[in-house]
């Protein structure tokens, strides 16, 4: 049994957190540090356009994340309903992962694969309409907000630090893609880049 003085000391609790988070560095972050040069070599992932990067910031800030996770596991019945199960090398350009674990609604890992542009605007403006049963709320006002591109290519330049490949040229030209387009149409275009970059794989 621990002592009262165990329990109720500061230096051991910080010394143990220290502790204990040191082991977590050191097995969960160091090994990836190490290998990044060769899970990014067998990769199939493909950096976010600058739309698409836009339509990723809305997704997290509307908290689509929350209900939708974007983890396939490699389990048979999880394989047949939502496609192709994650592999480490698919999010190495995604900062943070949106893996999650609480599925409210689909899983949409592969969901590039799976509706047209006009489906997503339905289903974005009223959820009801193509999934009678949905609890999603509608996002109709996505669809008036516009967006002035200004923050791009600084997020841009502040991933490529973190490794994704962007070019000068990509950077350059972010804001001209992002700017007037509607918060709606980013979110599209991200929700249709899912899954996208390795559908050339057969699903096992």
């Amino acid at each position: 049994m621990m002592s009262k003085d165990f329990t109720q000391s500061v230096w051991i609790l910080i010394i143990t957190t220290v502790v204990v988070a040191s082991f977590s560095l050191l097995v969960w972050v160091v090994p990836n540090i190490v290998r990044t040069a060769d899970i990014a070599e067998g990769s199939l992932a493909k950096p976010f356009t600058a739309l698409e990067l836009a339509g990723r910031d809305i997704y997290i800030s509307e908290g689509c994340h929350v209900c939708h996770t974007q983890m396939v596991r490699p389990l048979a019945p999880e394989v047949k309903r939502n496609g192709r199960a994650n592999q480490e090398a698919d999010d190495i350009y995604e900062f943070p992962n949106l893996w999650g674990s609480k599925r409210t609604g689909p899983d949409l890992t592969n969901l590039g694969r799976k509706y047209s542009d006009q489906w997503h605007v339905i289903h974005l403006i009223n959820p009801r309409q193509v999934v009678p049963t949905s609890i999603m709320p509608a996002y109709p006002w996505l669809f008036e907000q516009t967006l002035s591109g200004d923050d791009i290519g600084d997020k841009m330049k502040t991933l490529r630090t973190l490794g994704v490949p962007y070019t000068d040229s990509e950077i350059s030209e972010a804001r001209l893609q992002v700017r007037g387009k509607t918060k709606a149409e980013a979110l599209i275009r991200y929700l249709q880049s899912l899954g996208q970059d390795t559908a050339q794989e057969v699903s096992p």
